[in-house]
């Protein structure tokens, strides 16, 4: 039986397992071995222990063992202690046994070669390498094994305690040895015991472990065994297992063979040898000078060796055939060379000249792969170089599906007809999102053969001439429309003068409350609606400059998105970005809004079945001569104005029609087709200019730009006049019947749409059957639910709803304290006056 402390595979035991079988075929002895693996580097307690030998009791209850061979300290160790159950009185072989005293085997029955590795030896040769080293850190684990090495590595230490200090790392954790040798004094060098280490559930063996360790440091690492050369060892005077096997398995022979064990001494020493690592001594500098006669170098460069006479003549015969082969192709390579030269600064002169050339140009083989392209090319469609287009396709580097398989298209027509395509015009979208245009020429490319092998493509964007032609086009176009505007509008006004007149004076005869009366005022309520038509006509047509006053328009825009955002539906999200500093510029303010709600408002009305995002942004721009010249602006610093939404896009067959008065997408109860006119007209009027960019299914933006005309007042109007939206939604709760009648009619009359409720239950009821409200006006003193438990109610269902209490009560201001949705309190008795500044701070401020 042998007995192997560790397990099938790991290095230093196997090679103890290989000794001792060669030396049992060298010594023709036939042998049945048991071997039973120990695992003492894996699982090694003392249940596992006494597991394994109820195990091999039953195992080998009827077996007889003439001989056993117990491999390393863990097994010489249990074979002592279960000798007398297992295998009474049969001799006992051992071999790679650490820092046993020689009383230990005393009587036991027992022989064999024993461990003692030469460290002092390959200390004193750390040494000699490293001069600069005066200490050695000892890394190894708590095993049987690795006590016992440690044991024998302090015994060496007084040896050459002259020139070393030694300091040690047990541990059974690799993270300690690591976080141990981060740091290492200048002056240290490592020696590592052969030690397993287990990290989150992997086993790492001795050879794995002493990787990562001269991996984690710049020091260089010693060892005294030879199965661990090659892993990060410098090396130095190693043990083989190989031998201590060998030994033991000759002793087993004689064993065997009937000779007596009082005649096999313990071996106490084998013949170590002097191994190095090559790469080891070339990372660390080590002269091989250095080295003791005689050392072994592994993992060294291979020398040449010689061949026989036969290979050296064949050898020989083909160099000078291809000595001779080379000459010709040296003068034929001198020709080509000479002649490639040419080539080379022909296609140098081409591709300057490629490069020069402001045209987008590129050419394709057959199946549409790139065979070049120039610089004007590659930088429209962002790609850092020209070679980075070759062999690939337009689906490969272009973003834009449409335009691609436009592409592809054009180029299959060209191969296939073989005549050219001249003055094509495509738009597509740039890098920036912006709609570019581009006339491009394909032709197509022919070889010596004349025949079609590809294609020829120049491209010239079109897109700044193009702008200007639709500018001029739609200036002319607005001149005209606007032209006949104001004469309409003109008309139209003394045409509403009479009608106001004459109802008026018809009125004044007429009783209040008669029929007639009533028809009448309907007929001046339609000639009111008429009125503000005709003034949108006015400003779209003759756009006055009355109103500019000095206006921090960054603040103006904000104040107008606060009044915008609470009456606009939950499902669309309103974001305003103001970038631009608060600046005092001459605009008018009222025409500001008009442009900012016109445009919000068809924002909405395209998002408000399918819900989305409406984005305002106010920034600083420059417009170079270029950019000024095509907007027909000032060149200088300008502000842009943008309004974006997600909604359905326009159509781009309309997009030259948008800004027509009384052109319109909307029915007819929504819109006059004067919205999109109104804006132009008042942009104009301040010296500015509207862009649109818009795609089918990716929303719409608007861009305006006006100029950053500096005020000569330092003092900016911010608040005027602030209109107030009269599509606002107010739930009105009170019990008393006087006030549920005349207080909705006062809000009514400051254009608010108001809902009433007599209780505060009720007022539950409407907000529960899915009514939405922009604000709640409630009375405090009401039976059943009062005013501030209907805003506690209100608070865990609809935080975001603000809350007016009105009330005569001192109670009431307490316990609305504890109510942050109850944003303000209007205190009995109050006039108009005081109700409409309590509905515009609430619904206008922000908070």
């Amino acid at each position: 039986m042998l007995l192997n402390s560790y397990h099938n595979g790991y290095s230093w035991s196997d090679n103890i397992l290989d000794g001792v079988r060669e030396a049992l075929h060298d010594e023709h002895v036939d042998v049945d071995l048991h071997i039973e693996y120990l695992d003492g580097k894996r699982s090694s307690t003392p249940l596992v222990h006494d597991r394994y030998r109820e195990l091999l009791r039953a195992k080998y209850a009827d077996q007889e063992f003439e001989a056993v061979v117990a491999t390393d300290n863990l097994a010489l160790r249990l074979a002592f202690a279960w000798r007398t159950d297992l295998f009474p009185g049969v001799p006992i072989v051992f071999a790679g046994i650490n820092d046993m005293e020689m009383e230990t085997v005393s009587g036991e029955n027992a022989t064999g070669v024993l461990e003692n590795v030469d460290i002092a030896e390959t200390l004193r040769l750390a040494k000699r390498f490293h001069p600069w080293a005066k200490r050695v850190v000892v890394v190894g684990d708590n095993s049987i094994t690795g006590l016992a090495i440690r044991n024998q590595v302090m015994n060496a230490a007084e040896d050459v305690q002259d020139i070393f200090s030694f300091e040690y790392i047990t541990t059974a954790a690799l993270d300690p040895i690591l976080q141990g040798i981060k740091n290492l004094p200048e002056d240290a060098i490592l020696y590592l015991i052969p030690s397993y280490y287990k990290v989150e559930g992997t086993l790492y063996d001795a050879g794995e472990v002493l990787e990562i360790v001269s991996q984690s440091t710049d020091r260089p690492v010693y060892s005294n065994w030879k199965f661990l050369l090659g892993h990060g060892s410098v090396g130095g005077r190693l043990i083989s297992g190989w031998r201590q096997g060998y030994e033991a398995g000759k002793y087993t022979a004689e064993l065997l063979r009937g000779a007596p064990i009082s005649s096999l001494p313990v071996i106490e020493k084998t013949d170590n040898q002097y191994i190095f690592s090559y790469p080891r001594l070339v990372e660390f500098s080590i002269s091989q000078d250095l080295l003791p006669p005689g050392s072994i170098i592994v993992d060294a460069p291979k020398a040449f060796y010689e061949v026989s006479k036969d290979v050296f003549w064949s050898l020989l015969v083909s160099f000078v055939l291809l000595s001779f082969a080379l000459v010709l192709l040296a003068i034929n390579i001198l020709r080509r060379r000479r002649i490639e030269h040419k080539i080379i600064n022909q296609l140098s002169f081409q591709e300057i000249l490629m490069d020069s050339i402001p045209q987008l140009v590129c050419w394709k083989d057959q199946e549409g792969r790139y065979l070049g392209a120039n610089r004007s090319f590659t930088e429209f469609f962002g790609i850092k170089d020209p070679d980075d287009v070759m062999g690939k396709t337009d689906y490969h580097i272009m973003k834009e599906g449409r335009f691609t398989e436009w592409v592809a298209a054009l180029d299959r027509e060209v191969l296939l007809s073989e005549k050219p395509r001249l003055r094509v015009r495509i738009s597509l979208t740039g890098p920036g999102g912006e709609t570019v245009w581009l006339e491009m020429n394909k032709v197509p490319l022919y070889d010596a053969q004349n025949r079609v092998v590809g294609t020829l493509s120049t491209a010239e964007n079109m897109t700044r001439e193009i702008n200007l032609e639709r500018q001029l086009l739609q200036s002319q176009k607005m001149e005209a429309i606007g032209a006949l505007a104001g004469g309409i509008a003109h008309d139209f006004n003394n045409i509403l003068t009479s009608i106001v007149n004459s109802t008026e004076l018809a009125l004044m005869d007429l009783d209040a409350e008669s029929d007639t009366a009533q028809d009448l005022e309907r007929v001046l309520r339609a000639a009111s609606r008429g009125k503000r038509l005709v003034q949108q006509i006015m400003a779209f047509s003759r756009p006055s400059q009355e109103g500019f006053q000095p206006t921090d328009l960054a603040e103006h825009v904000r104040d107008t998105v606060n009044l915008l955002q609470p009456s606009l539906p939950r499902n669309i999200t309103v974001n305003a970005t103001v970038t631009a500093d608060p600046v005092c510029v001459m605009v008018d303010p009222t025409q500001i809004y008009q442009v900012l709600m016109n445009l919000c408002t068809n924002a909405f009305q395209a998002m408000r079945d399918t819900g989305g995002v409406l984005d305002v942004r106010l920034e600083d721009v420059y417009l170079d001569p270029d950019h000024a010249r095509e907007l027909d602006m000032q060149f200088g610093k300008a502000l842009r104005l943008v309004v974006s939404d997600t909604g359905p896009g326009i159509d781009q067959e309309i997009m030259d029609k948008v800004f027509d008065p009384f052109f319109t997408t909307k029915g007819k109860k929504e819109g006059t087709g004067l919205g999109l006119s109104v804006v132009l007209g008042i942009v104009k009027n301040h010296g500015g200019a509207v862009r649109v960019k818009s795609r089918p299914g990716e929303g719409a933006t608007f861009e305006i730009y006006l100029p950053a005309r500096q005020a000569q007042s330092e003092t900016c109007d911010t608040d005027g006049t602030r209109p107030l939206l009269s599509h606002a939604r107010i739930l009105f709760v009170e019990d008393d019947p006087d006030q549920l009648i005349t207080t909705p009619r006062v809000l009514a009359s400051l254009g608010f749409d108001v809902t009433t409720a007599a209780r505060g239950s009720e007022a539950l009821d409407i907000l529960a059957a899915g009514r939405t409200f922009d604000l709640v006006i409630t009375d405090f003193d009401m039976p059943g639910v009062d005013g501030v438990e209907l805003a506690k109610r209100l608070a865990g269902h609809y935080p975001e709803l603000p809350i007016i209490l009105i009330s005569g009560r001192n109670q009431a201001k307490k316990r609305a304290k504890n109510s942050p949705n109850i944003r303000r309190i209007v205190e009995k008795p109050f006039g108009r006056d005081e109700l409409a500044d309590a509905v515009s701070h609430v619904l206008y401020t922000q908070e």
